[in-house]
């Protein structure tokens, strides 16, 4: 079985050959170690996951093209961030202040030129080959990040018409953009709102579902009719709204991040005959300051939990950050495939 077999398989909760490996992202420290010059293409081709993914995250990296050498910059939704040296850089200040900012606030143009950065060259590159991912916004960061989070939470309570307005807004262009991404090529879509903290959900369940729930629906929705499979991203302890997130029809659960308390053997048990569950070897403490071989037992356990009957992908418990031991990184991906060959003997 291919790599894009091996994914797909997955995501139709089937059991494929062995399985499969997704990152959501490598930083380019990580890389650079493993593979010093290579360029982003020729790393994914060399480390051999089985799907390939790039998306928003481009408009956000801090790339010497966006921050023009400096520290500061405005990503195309006008929102300040700060360049940290991570993949991501952090958003500190939003442009829409009142309603009147709303009236006058124009977003970005889903068909720009150039609106999707390197990934028709991604597309070239691997199509056929490699299951292709797109990353791409949902209903929740866009208009927290727009309006602020705290301003946007007590918008919920206080104005909830216009937090509605800011929502519809970034939403609008979501479908769009997605609608694009998917004609030039992704085959799975993985939406990357986070809702959650590790002590539980940002907003009540009431809220979500009066505020996030219609817009996630809309958009797993939307990727379905264009023809891809959907994965839904979320760190943090989410299980007070994932009956909801999974209702929407997502065909994948990334990362179930252990560290705010979410049990993947458990999330597997109650939900695996609706949805592929994709993670979660711990990125925060095991693959930073972990060994090897505490990276390998910890991988054979994650598949001992997760894997029979298949409907599982392994991932990190979030991404490859700049503090993850690229040793680390490589056991991860060797001890997958020494031990999730099915059928499994674990």
């Amino acid at each position: 079985m291919d790599s894009r077999g091996r994914i797909f398989n997955a995501l139709e909760r089937k059991e494929p050959d062995r399985v499969p490996l997704l990152e959501w992202s490598v930083d380019s420290r990580v890389i650079n170690t493993i593979y010093p010059g290579a360029s982003y293409f020729d790393f994914l081709e060399w480390i051999d996951l089985d799907a390939v993914m790039l998306g928003y995250m481009t408009s956000l990296s801090g790339q010497p093209k966006d921050v023009q050498k400096e520290y500061k910059f405005k990503d195309k939704w006008g929102v300040t961030r700060v360049y940290t040296g991570e993949a991501i850089a952090y958003p500190i200040e939003g442009v829409i202040n009142s309603e009147e900012d709303l009236k006058s606030y124009i977003p970005p143009d889903p068909n720009a030129p150039d609106a999707l950065g390197l990934f028709p060259g991604l597309v070239k590159k691997f199509k056929g080959i490699k299951a292709i991912i797109w990353e791409n916004r949902d209903v929740f960061s866009n208009p927290r990040y727009l309006r602020g989070t705290e301003n946007l939470l007590l918008d919920f309570y206080s104005n909830p018409s216009f937090a509605h307005e800011i929502i519809e807004m970034a939403l609008s262009y979501e479908v769009e953009f997605v609608r694009r991404a998917i004609k030039a090529g992704a085959e799975i879509v993985m939406l990357g709102d986070d809702y959650a903290y590790n002590s539980g959900p940002m907003i009540s369940p009431k809220h979500f579902t009066e505020f996030l729930l219609p817009g996630l629906k809309k958009m797993v929705s939307v990727v379905h009719e264009e023809g891809a499979y959907c994965i839904k991203h979320t760190d943090g302890n989410i299980m007070k709204i994932l009956d909801m997130i999974i209702e929407t029809g997502i065909d994948g659960l990334n990362p179930i991040d252990p560290i705010s308390g979410m049990d993947i053997a458990e999330v597997k048990k109650k939900y695996g005959d609706k949805v592929c569950i994709i993670g979660n070897i711990d990125c925060g403490d095991l693959l930073t300051n972990g060994t090897q071989q505490q990276v390998i037992e910890a991988v054979k356990t994650c598949i001992s939990k997760t894997s029979r009957g298949g409907g599982h992908i392994i991932s990190s418990s979030n991404s490859i950050h700049s503090g993850v031991k690229p040793e680390n990184f490589l056991a991860l991906i060797e001890a997958t495939k020494n031990y999730g060959k099915y059928p499994l003997r674990l």
